[in-house]
C-alpha cells in the first residue's frame, strides 16, 4: 500500500490559512480561484477546487439542492 502524504496548515488570526503547494499543486488551485469545503457525515472535511459556472451559461444544467 502506498504511503499517503499528510500536510498542515496554520490557521490565522483572521480564520484565514494558506494550502500548502502541494496540495494547490494536485487541485490545479490557482491565486484567486475558490474551492469548495463540504463536512462528510462522519466529521470529515473534503476539499475540492469549486467549479464556478457563470449565470448566463447555467441552460441545461440542473443544481440539485439538498
Amino acid at each position: 500500500m502506498a504511503q499517503k502524504k499528510i500536510f498542515t496548515a496554520k490557521m490565522g488570526p483572521k480564520g484565514q490559512m494558506t494550502l500548502p503547494k502541494e496540495i494547490r499543486t494536485a487541485l490545479g488551485i490557482e491565486d484567486g480561484d475558490r474551492v469548495l469545503l463540504r463536512i462528510e457525515d462522519d466529521g470529515k472535511v473534503v476539499l475540492e477546487k469549486a467549479i464556478i459556472i457563470p449565470a448566463s451559461k447555467k441552460d441545461g444544467f440542473h443544481v440539485q439542492s439538498d
